[in-house]
């Protein structure tokens, strides 16, 4: 594999820029025995910088690199931090002297980013530089942070990994790894686990997923709502409120809210009210009908009998006076 060292912030570590273009994950696993490199302090980024421009080619221009900087799933994006939610694969600390971030992270609690090094090259030196944040899967190059003298490698073994459920004091339950070369306790994210924190109760609103993490409970989700109109979830709480014919939003407590209860309660029962009358309607319309057909049949047996009555009288006239000389 291609690279380029330099020596830098003292005589035990050196960085290393690797050329070939792979993804965040691969990069970290071919920086081994080192790390994807840090800029935390005024000091790394010049001689992050210096090896870059020693290392640039005068024809290019532009210049993209991974560092060890990443949010994991789960967690928030914090516009107000200096690393906006991202921390270091090196530790998994949030510590940094230095944020210049030359694109602005979108807000994202689910996916997750990585963070690489951009900047402009005039031939001689960088003009321009910042972080962007960015897809895992992209491929760049990458700047390892190493160690100078090397530990020993260890002896291959098999690649093999080993989950078991950790169950804190608060009844949670986290996942947890072995894996990697030497064998370490992950989270699922395959980050290094902490111990001292990966326990630590959340707050109110939160709870702890199966990677150690306080996610958000989404209150509105569930079967039981917690609101008679609309309900929001918000990061650690929710909000209910209703939205009158204009558009406009008011707490579920506002008397607006209560007049549209009213007017949801009362329109339903009008119209099974007005339901109920036209059956009531159909059904007397229904039995008056049938006992004026009952009370007409005698009537009509009376009219038969009259008519053939009178005419066996009729017939028996004829007959006399045929008989008659």
């Amino acid at each position: 594999m291609n690279y380029r060292v330099r020596k830098v912030l003292n005589i035990n570590t050196i960085k290393v820029i690797k050329i070939p273009q792979v993804s965040f994950d691969r990069a970290a696993e071919d920086c081994y025995p080192g790390v994807l490199t840090t800029i935390a302090t005024e000091l790394e980024v010049a001689d992050i910088l210096g090896l870059i421009s020693q290392s640039t080619s005068p024809n290019q221009k532009e210049f993209t690199f991974w560092i060890g900087l990443r949010k994991v799933k789960n967690q928030c994006v914090v516009p107000t931090l200096p690393l906006r939610g991202f921390k270091w694969t090196e530790d998994g600390s949030e510590d940094s002297q230095v944020s210049r971030w030359t694109e602005e992270p979108k807000y994202t609690c689910t996916s997750v980013r990585c963070a690489a090094l951009k900047g402009e090259w005039d031939g001689s030196k960088v003009t321009r530089w910042g972080l962007i944040p960015v897809t895992c899967k992209n491929s760049y190059q990458f700047i390892c942070k190493m160690r100078d003298i090397a530990p020993a490698k260890p002896e291959p073994i098999p690649a093999t990994q080993k989950t078991e459920p950790v169950e804190c004091w608060s009844r949670d339950q986290v996942e947890l790894r072995c894996s990697g070369h030497p064998a370490v306790w992950r989270l699922l994210d395959n980050s290094p686990a902490s111990f001292t924190t990966v326990c630590l109760p959340c707050g109110n609103g939160f709870r702890k997923d199966i990677s150690g993490n306080c996610v958000d409970v989404d209150e509105c989700g569930g079967s039981s709502l917690p609101c008679r109109h609309i309900c929001l979830n918000m990061e650690g709480s929710y909000r209910c409120f209703c939205s009158d014919e204009n558009g406009k939003h008011h707490n579920e407590d506002s008397p607006a809210c209560a007049d549209k209860t009213t007017s949801v309660i009362l329109i339903p029962v009008l119209a099974a009210v007005a339901a109920l009358v036209v059956l009531l309607l159909f059904v007397a319309v229904t039995v008056k009908c049938c006992l004026m057909r009952q009370s007409k049949k005698p009537a009509r047996k009376e009219a038969e009998k009259m008519a053939m009555k009178s005419n066996d009288g009729r017939d028996s006239f004829e007959t006399a006076n045929e008989k008659a000389p």
